[in-house]
This record gives C-alpha cells, structure tokens and sequence, in this order.
C-alpha cells in the first residue's frame, strides 16, 4: 500500500518541489509526511530501530497534545488535515499489518 498522503500533502508538492508555501508550513507538512512515512514503512518492521520509528510515529500521531507548535494536532490544524480521519487510517493500516505478519512469518519459514 503506498503512503497516505493527505489533500494538503498532494496540494503543496509538486515534482518533487513545495511551491508558494511559506516556510514554517512547508517545514509542517515535511514532519507530517516523515511520520506518515514512518509509521507506514516500519508498522511490520522486526528490527529493534524500525519498531521504535513505528512506536514513536504511532505516539506522536495519537498525542493529543496542543502545547508544541509542532504536534500532530497543531499541525493538522494549521495544515487542513483531518486529524481523526488520518489517525483512523492509521489504524486501518495497523489492524491490516496485525493480520498479515502471521502470515508472512509462515511464508518466510515455510
């Protein structure tokens, strides 16, 4: 499954490129993509470092936290994003990745 991008992420990046966006929008929308990314890449992940990149992008995701600018909340506000939608496919991709890891042990072993 490629990684979620929401509208925002679709509509400031182009080619590669964010264009007419100021600076501390660009920056937010650069953490959000990592953590998505994070979060998606390293959900089934095995190894002691990806997990804890999982682990740490599935807490900021969840925080509710609206003291620092650069919380999840903060940045879904400032961005447009629909924080409870995004953390719902968050955890569709989690109870998908639940389902298959069994699966892929017995493949790998088998």
């Amino acid at each position: 499954m490629a990684i979620f991008e929401p509208d925002i992420l679709n509509d400031v990046i182009k080619g590669g490129r964010v264009h007419g966006v100021r600076p501390e929008r660009r920056l937010m929308v650069a953490v959000l993509a990592d953590a998505i990314g994070c979060f998606q890449k390293n959900r089934m992940a095995r190894n002691a470092k990806k997990r804890r990149l999982f682990l740490e992008a599935e807490e900021w995701i969840r925080s509710e936290d609206i003291e620092w600018p650069f919380s999840f909340r903060n940045i879904c506000d400032v961005l447009g994003v629909d924080a409870e939608a995004l953390r719902a496919q968050a955890a569709i991709w989690k109870h998908q990745a639940a389902r298959v890891q069994p699966r892929h042990r017995l493949q790998a072993s088998g």
